[in-house]
């Protein structure tokens, strides 16, 4: 493993440190990042280290104090970028005062397909890697309403995303919505 993936398996296990999964037996956070770059490494096939190293990080800009000028300072510009690149944008209060929770979803589902449709061939690689993971928690972890919402969502996801990116990561979602 090259020198920037495990700075960054560092940085990550350091950066969620303390958080969990969700689950009736919750595992440390830093497992869903782990799995993520194995998605990319073992199915796709993805030998990048700087992409890796993004997979890795692709939840620290979202879920820990850490910054996008933290990512650049400590790795390639490239890794934060990604890492930038990946990181959702949650609707505000403002937007979704007076929403139902299906309203709300709504808008996040509408806000998560907007930016996946202008992603990067690379972005594109780790948002399925992650999605594999967290569809695979999903199926878990989630009531039979929301799983099956999560799937309706992962299919839209799926349909956005060309399937030259990585076919093997497309197989894979695919069987897992099977």
């Amino acid at each position: 493993m090259s020198n920037l993936v495990m700075q960054a398996l560092r940085v990550c296990v350091a950066a969620h440190e303390g958080q969990w999964r969700d689950g009736e037996h919750p595992v440390p956070y830093a497992c869903h990042p782990i799995e993520v770059m194995q998605n990319l490494r073992l199915i796709g096939c993805v030998t990048d280290p700087e992409i890796l190293a993004a997979a890795l990080l692709h939840d620290v800009l979202e879920e820990t104090p850490v910054t996008l000028e933290d990512l650049h300072a400590e790795f390639p510009r490239r890794v934060g970028d990604l890492v930038k690149e990946v990181t959702r944008r949650e609707p505000t209060g403002d937007e979704i005062i007076g929403m139902s929770k299906h309203e709300i979803w709504g808008l996040r589902t509408s806000i998560l397909l907007d930016e996946i449709h202008v992603m990067s061939g690379e972005a594109h690689l780790l948002k399925l890697a992650d999605r594999l993971s967290n569809l695979r928690e999903a199926k878990r972890t989630r009531s039979e309403k929301k799983l099956t919402r999560y799937q309706l969502q992962t299919r839209w996801i799926l349909e956005l995303i060309p399937r030259e990116v990585c076919p093997s990561l497309m197989d894979a979602m695919e069987k897992e919505l099977d």
